[in-house]
C-alpha cells in the first residue's frame, strides 16, 4: 500500500484517490508494497527500492549506504504484534532530495504516534529530513515505553523470587511461573537491545548524512539529542538484561535450596527411624534362647527404647540447628 503525505500549514495530509508524487509530497510510506507499487515509486524517484529480503540483511553495508544521491538507512524496530507479544521488524528510511521514503512490512506504533503528534500540533515538516527525525523521535519514545514496561515487570519478578510466604509446594509452583516470566522478559529485553543498537547505528549514519546534505544546526542538534537518548536507553536495557540474568540465577538457586531442604527432611527421617528399626529387627529374630521373649516387661521396654532412640537424634539435630 502506498500512502503519500503532503505538507500543508505544518501538518501532514495524506493524499486521497490515486497517489501521486507531487511537489508538496514530503513523505512516501510503503506498507507491504507489491512489486507494481515498488516499480511506481522507483520510476517516480529514480532509485532502487530495497526488497524485503534486502531489508533483513544484517551487514552494516547492506543497511546503511548511499546510492544515486539517496541515503538508505535500515533499522530493526520493536513493536507489539498479535497477542501483544513483542516482535521486531526491519524498516528502511530513504532520504531522496527533500522527500522521505519509508519501506516497512509491519505497523509499529511509532508511525501512528508520529502522525498523532502531527495532527495535534504544527511541526516543521517542510523537508523529508524533518519528517525522518520526527519519526525517529517517536521510535525512541516507543522504545522508552517498552523499557519502562520491562522494568515494572522485572520489579514484580524480583518480589516474587524473594517472597518467603507460602508452603513449599506453593513456592515451587510460583517458581515455575517465575521461570517462564523471566524467560519471556529476557526475550523481550533482547529484542529491545537489538532495536536500540540498530537505531543507534542508524542515527550515527544519519548524522553523517545530515552533514553531507548541509541540513543546518537545528537538524544536527536534534539528531545528536536522539543519539544521546538511544545510548541512554541502550545502557538501561543492558542493565535490565543483567538484572534478568541475576533473577534467573537467584530463582534456580531458590529451587535448589528447596530441593536440598526436602532431601534433608528425608535424611533426618531415615536417621530418626534407624535405631527403632534396629531394635525391632533384633527382637524380631526367631532364636530360641532369647531371655527377653519370656520377660513380662519385654514388650513395653522394647517400645520405650524405640521411642527414646527416635527422640534423641531429633533433639540432637534440633540443638545443632539442622532442622
Amino acid at each position: 500500500m502506498i500512502t503519500i503525505y503532503d505538507v500543508r500549514e505544518g501538518t501532514l495530509v495524506p493524499q486521497t484517490g490515486l497517489p501521486r508524487v507531487t511537489e508538496e509530497a514530503v513523505w512516501i510510506d510503503l506498507l507491504n508494497p507489491t512489486q507494481e507499487e515498488e516499480d511506481i515509486i522507483e520510476r517516480a524517484l529514480e532509485i532502487d527500492v530495497p526488497t524485503r529480503e534486502e531489508l533483513q540483511e544484517i551487514e552494516a553495508s547492506s543497511r546503511l549506504y548511499q546510492e544515486d544521491g539517496a541515503f538508505f538507512m535500515t533499522a530493526t524496530l520493536v513493536f507489539k504484534g498479535g497477542g501483544s507479544e513483542a516482535q521486531v521488524t526491519p524498516a528502511t528510511f530513504i532520504l531522496v532530495g527533500n522527500r522521505l521514503l519509508t519501506v516497512r512490512y509491519a505497523e509499529p506504533g511509532a508511525f501512528a504516534l508520529f502522525l498523532m503528534r502531527c495532527s495535534r500540533q504544527e511541526l516543521d515538516l517542510n523537508k523529508g529530513c524533518m519528517v525522518l527525525i520526527g519519526l525517529l523521535e517517536a521510535v525512541v519514545d516507543r522504545l522508552a515505553d517498552f523499557i519502562e514496561h520491562i522494568q515494572a515487570q522485572v520489579e514484580q519478578l524480583s518480589h516474587s523470587v524473594f517472597k518467603k510466604t507460602g508452603t513449599v509446594a506453593k513456592r515451587q509452583r510460583r517458581y515455575d511461573v517465575v521461570l517462564q516470566n523471566i524467560g519471556h522478559e529476557g526475550e523481550v529485553v533482547s529484542k529491545v537491545r537489538e532495536s536500540c543498537h540498530s537505531l543507534g547505528r542508524l542515527l550515527t549514519y544519519l548524522a553523517y548524512a545530515v552533514n553531507e546534505r548541509k541540513e543546518g544546526k537545528v537538524v544536527t542538534s536534534r539528531v545528536r539529542a536522539a543519539v544521546r537518548d538511544v545510548n541512554s536507553l541502550t545502557d538501561h536495557a543492558t542493565f535490565l538484561s543483567g538484572k534478568i540474568v541475576f533473577l534467573l540465577d537467584a530463582t534456580l538457586g531458590m529451587i535448589q535450596i528447596q530441593q536440598n531442604d526436602i532431601i534433608k527432611i528425608f535424611s533426618v527421617a531415615a536417621v530418626v527411624f534407624l535405631p527403632p528399626t534396629l531394635i525391632a529387627s533384633i527382637y524380631g529374630m526367631n532364636f530360641q534362647d532369647m531371655p527377653e521373649l519370656n520377660w513380662v516387661l519385654g514388650y513395653p521396654v522394647a517400645l520405650g527404647m524405640m521411642i527414646l532412640f527416635a527422640i534423641l537424634p531429633y533433639l540432637y539435630f534440633k540443638h545443632k540447628g539442622w532442622l
